[in-house]
C-alpha cells in the first residue's frame, strides 16, 4: 500500500500540476467534458461512511512522538565505542596519497556504527576505541562498490573520535509538557486532550474526503463514458513523459532508471499503460463533475473560486504566488466547482451499513482530483 501511495503521489505531481488544466473558465469548456457521457442517477447515492474513531493506539503514537521530539542529547567522552553507537568524528580520507574526502571542522561528522556510512569496513575498526583517540584506519573498497571512482582501491582514514552522542527519550510528565509547550499546557491530562482533539479533527477531515471520493467513485462506476475530449489523453500522457524525461535529465539518469526509482516500474510500456489508465480515470471525474455542475447550475463564480484559492493558501500555509505557480485559473475554477458538486452530492447521499467488501473498498486511498493535486504541492516542492 505504501508503494502504491508513493507512486500515486509521484504521478499526481506530474499529472496534476498544470498538465490537466483547461477545464473551467467558461461554461463551454465544462460542456466539452459533459458531452462525453450521460451522467444520471447521482441523487441518493449509497455509501459506507469512513471510520471517525480515534483509537488509544493513535493517541499513544502522538504521545511517543512528542516525547521523541523532546529527546535529550548528551556527550559521552569516556565509554568505548560499541555497535549502534552514534559517534562524532573528524576524518581525512586519502587514496594513493591524494586527499579524497574530509571533515575537519569543529562540528564533526555523525557516524552510526554498523551502517558503514563513510566507507565499508571502517565502522568495525572503530569499535572499542574511546573519545579522544586518533587512529589511521585502512580499508579496501569492494570491486563492485557503487562509486566506481574508488571501487577496488585502498583508502586510509585518519580518524579522530570526538565523542559518543547519547540520546535519551524523556518520560511523559507534567514537567515535560510544561517545558516543551512554554507553559501553554501544564499537565499531561491537558496535553493529551489537546492531542486527542487534534487527532479527531484530522480523522474527521480524512473521513470527509474519503466519503466524498467514494460517492463520486460510485457515480463514475455506473456511468458509461462514450468518448473523451479528442486527443487530450494522448496529449496528457506525452506531457507527463516529457516532464519525466526532463526530470531524469536533471538527475543525470536515464528514463528507465527514473521510472524504476520513483515509480517502481522496470518496463516503460507498462508504465505508459498505467499512466493512460490513471489519466483516463481523472478525465472521467472531470466529465462527471462537469455534467452535474451544468445540470444543477453549480459552476463556481469568481467569488467562490477566490474563496477556494484562499482555502488552499490557508490549508497549505503558502502565499498566493505559490498557489499561482502550481495552479492555473481554470484549475482553480474547476476545483472550486468540484467542491460545490461534492457538497451537493453529499447532501443527497445515503449512509448504509458496512459489509466486508465495502469496508475493503473504503479503506483504499480515496481522494478527488483536487485533493490529489493539493496533496502533491508539498511533494513536488520537496522533489525540487
Amino acid at each position: 500500500m505504501k508503494m502504491k501511495k508513493v507512486m500515486t503521489l509521484c504521478l499526481a505531481t506530474v499529472v496534476g500540476m498544470g498538465v490537466l488544466s483547461g477545464c473551467g473558465s467558461t461554461k463551454s469548456e465544462f460542456k466539452q467534458y459533459a458531452k462525453c457521457a450521460e451522467v444520471s442517477d447521482y441523487d441518493g447515492v449509497e455509501y459506507v461512511p469512513a471510520s471517525r474513531e480515534v483509537t488509544q493506539d493513535k493517541i499513544d503514537e502522538k504521545i511517543d512522538s512528542f516525547c521523541t521530539d523532546n529527546n535529550i542529547e548528551t556527550k559521552d567522552y569516556d565509554s568505548a565505542i560499541k555497535d549502534g553507537d552514534d559517534v562524532n568524528v573528524n576524518y581525512v580520507e586519502t587514496i594513493n596519497g591524494q586527499e579524497k574526502n574530509k571533515n575537519d571542522d569543529e562540528a564533526g561528522t555523525s557516524v552510526v556504527i554498523g551502517k558503514d556510512a563513510l566507507a565499508p569496513g571502517l565502522d568495525d575498526q572503530m569499535i572499542g576505541l574511546k573519545p579522544g583517540t586518533e587512529k589511521k584506519i585502512t580499508i579496501t573498497y569492494p570491486d563492485d562498490y557503487s562509486d566506481t571512482t574508488v571501487a577496488g582501491m585502498e583508502a586510509v582514514f585518519d580518524i579522530k573520535i570526538n565523542y559518543i552522542k547519547i540520546t535519551t527519550t524523556p518520560e511523559y510528565t507534567d514537567d515535560l509538557v510544561k517545558s516543551a509547550t512554554d507553559g501553554k499546557y501544564t499537565t499531561t491530562a491537558d496535553y493529551t486532550k489537546y492531542l486527542t482533539d487534534e487527532l479527531q479533527k484530522d480523522t474527521d477531515k480524512t473521513a470527509d474526503s474519503t466519503d466524498r471520493a467514494n460517492v463520486l467513485k460510485a457515480i463514475k462506476e455506473k456511468t458509461t463514458f462514450n468518448q473523451y475530449p479528442e486527443g487530450e489523453i494522448d496529449s496528457y500522457v506525452k506531457s507527463v513523459m516529457d516532464n519525466i524525461e526532463s526530470s531524469a535529465s536533471q538527475y543525470g539518469i536515464g528514463v528507465p532508471t527514473f521510472l524504476q526509482y520513483f515509480y517502481g516500474y522496470t518496463d516503460e510500456s507498462a508504465f505508459v499503460s498505467y499512466l493512460q489508465s490513471t489519466v483516463e480515470s481523472v478525465m472521467q471525474e472531470k466529465i462527471v463533475v462537469s455534467s452535474i455542475a451544468l445540470e444543477k447550475n453549480l459552476i463556481a463564480n469568481d467569488k467562490e473560486t477566490d474563496a477556494y484559492k484562499q482555502k488552499l493558501m490557508d490549508d497549505n500555509e503558502v502565499d498566493e504566488d505559490t498557489i499561482n505557480s502550481k495552479y492555473s485559473a481554470s484549475d482553480l475554477k474547476f476545483y472550486a466547482t468540484e467542491e460545490k458538486v461534492l457538497d451537493y452530492l453529499m447532501g443527497t447521499a445515503v449512509q448504509v451499513e458496512s459489509t466486508e467488501a465495502s469496508s475493503e473498498d473504503a479503506s483504499e486511498d480515496g481522494s478527488t482530483e483536487a485533493e490529489r493535486t493539493e496533496s502533491t504541492t508539498e511533494a513536488a516542492s520537496e522533489a525540487e
